[in-house]
């Protein structure tokens, strides 16, 4: 263990800690870090306000509206999924209420943890694993679309990230205070962006252990501080969300209900696809859209190879990186797995339904390891690895930007070509996705939802819906996006069909706009 200079802010690390990280010495490693940062800006600031704000961005909105007299801290305080997020978007929505602004704080967050994560690895293996993995991460598509969403899972990253900084920095200066409430406070963040931060808690908890026990019990009180102020500083938050979420479910023999959601509450084929959206983000291979309407054999034998050549960017690497982990290294290990196994538990039990974002804590660790790896492979081979990664990575980003087949579904294009066209007299029934509408829509017409409706399973209870929804209405007009949420056989449209006449109108990504006219009404 290096000597520590005891003159100096505990607070900041030694002058010299950075180079200790790796014997390799890289000309202009600054240079080239903020050249990576800088590609990572561009490629977050690119079309950030370029698609339709998302059903899970409106929950962030309707925390924080400025129209709603609402009180700060009993919003902040009420919203289990984050709190940060809305904490720093209270006050950019009463300024500039757009999605561009929204999702600005998100965009800077994952500018940030590029470089954050780029000196991590350097001072974990070396200098030039650390440029890539900070190159891995700019353009990493599952990093950058939740870099442009309005939600905390970049802010979990950002924190997550730094976090395992202050852990490296414990390494160096075991039996301090201000250091541990510095990893209190950025673990309490990271946990504060989405509480999924929790399952990097529970790893980095059970690694601190684990070195504890088999090494000197130097510091012991330090760590056991910083883990400790974490959880109580997010202890208003697990409290709110355990009368929320059915945590009852975790005791054995406890009863887990009826799933979540169906089918595609856990499926063992969610955990390779979570590591190849890691790799790819959701732009590359099956879509989103089919992946909630093909099964999961009809999405494999359509999309094999596009799968067969990610694994193998991501096998070789990842083994090789296995070899020869020493020391702190093997954390990394643990801070994946943990999260995935803390996961697996909760869909099985039927208390949170799988989700590749409920794992971005993982997403950091796993780069670096990717990176590691590769860097450990001889010569070409090193080469053509580090080309393959980037170059799925590369064209998963042409995909998420020009291809429409993953866009997100244009709910405000949709929005807009009603306020144009709709009339007062006329309804529009937006099933799945009204909030998301309602941001966008502007016009005189009203707007009929879903909420509190099954999933329609036969014509009698489409023909329930419309009696229920349209019952004098002469006219209205349709509009069908996430359609497999609430209506997957298509039986609404069948049953407007045999009342009336149904005439697409308007087609965007993801959507359709129907106008739906009663027969016997007379024309429009």
């Amino acid at each position: 263990m290096n000597s520590i200079d005891q003159t100096r802010d505990p607070l900041l690390p030694a002058v010299d800690w950075l180079p200790d990280g790796g014997q390799d010495d890289v000309p202009g490693f600054v240079w080239l870090l903020a050249g990576v940062t800088l590609l990572a800006a561009l490629l977050r600031i690119y079309r950030l306000d370029g698609q339709s704000l998302w059903v899970d961005e409106i929950l962030t909105w309707r925390q924080v509206r400025p129209d709603a007299h609402l009180v700060f801290w009993q919003q902040i305080r009420d919203a289990i999924q984050g709190p940060l997020y809305p904490a720093l978007l209270w006050p950019v929505v009463r300024w500039q209420p757009d999605a561009f602004w929204m999702r600005l704080p998100a965009a800077v967050a994952g500018v940030l943890t590029v470089p954050a994560l780029g000196l991590f690895a350097t001072r974990m293996f070396d200098r030039r694993t650390g440029l890539l993995a900070a190159l891995y991460l700019a353009l990493d598509p599952f990093h950058i679309w939740y870099s442009q969403e309005a939600r905390g899972y970049s802010l979990l990253m950002l924190f997550v990230v730094a976090t395992g900084l202050c852990v490296l920095f414990m390494d160096r200066g075991k039996g301090r205070v201000r250091p541990a409430l510095l990893l209190g406070l950025c673990g309490a963040l990271a946990m504060a962006g989405n509480l999924s931060g929790a399952f990097f808690w529970l790893a980095l908890g059970m690694t601190v252990v684990f070195q504890l026990l088999r090494g000197p019990r130097t510091g012991a009180g330090s760590w056991l501080l910083g883990l400790g102020l974490g959880v109580v500083l997010m202890s208003p938050w697990f409290l709110q969300a355990s009368g929320v979420w059915e945590v009852g479910r975790m005791l054995p023999g406890a009863a887990t209900g009826q799933a979540l959601r169906g089918e595609s509450t856990f499926s063992l084929l969610a955990l390779p696809y979570t590591v190849f959206s890691f790799l790819c983000g959701y732009s590359c291979g099956p879509s989103l859209a089919e992946l909630h309407q093909l099964s999961g054999r009809a999405v494999l034998g359509g999309s094999w190879p596009v799968l067969a050549v990610a694994a193998l960017a991501l096998a070789i690497p990842l083994a090789r990186a296995t070899v020869g982990l020493r020391g702190r290294q093997w954390a990394l290990v643990v801070w994946v797995a943990v999260p995935f196994v803390v996961m697996v538990f909760l869909a099985q039990r039927n208390i949170k339904p799988w989700n590749p974002r409920y794992l971005s804590a993982a997403l950091p660790w796993l780069l670096v390891l990717l990176a590691a790896g590769t860097m450990k492979l001889p010569g070409r081979w090193r080469i053509s690895g580090v080309l393959l990664v980037t170059g799925m990575m590369l064209w998963s980003l042409g995909n998420a930007y020009w291809n429409p087949r993953y866009a997100k579904e244009d709910v405000r294009a949709a929005a807009r070509f009603l306020a144009d066209r709709g009339t007062a007299s006329e309804p529009i029934v937006v099933p799945v996705v009204t909030g998301v509408f309602d941001f966008y829509y502007d016009g005189p017409s009203a707007i009929l939802d879903s909420y509190h409706v099954p999933a329609l399973d036969s014509m009698a209870a489409a023909g329930q819906f419309m009696a229920a929804k349209l019952p004098d209405a002469a006219g209205a007009w349709f509009v069908c996006a996430r359609c497999w949420d609430f209506d997957p056989e298509g039986f609404l449209p069948r049953t407007l069909s045999g009342s009336g006449s149904l005439l697409l109108a308007f087609r965007a990504p993801g959507v359709k706009v129907y106008h739906w006219q009663r027969r016997g009404a007379g024309s429009r």
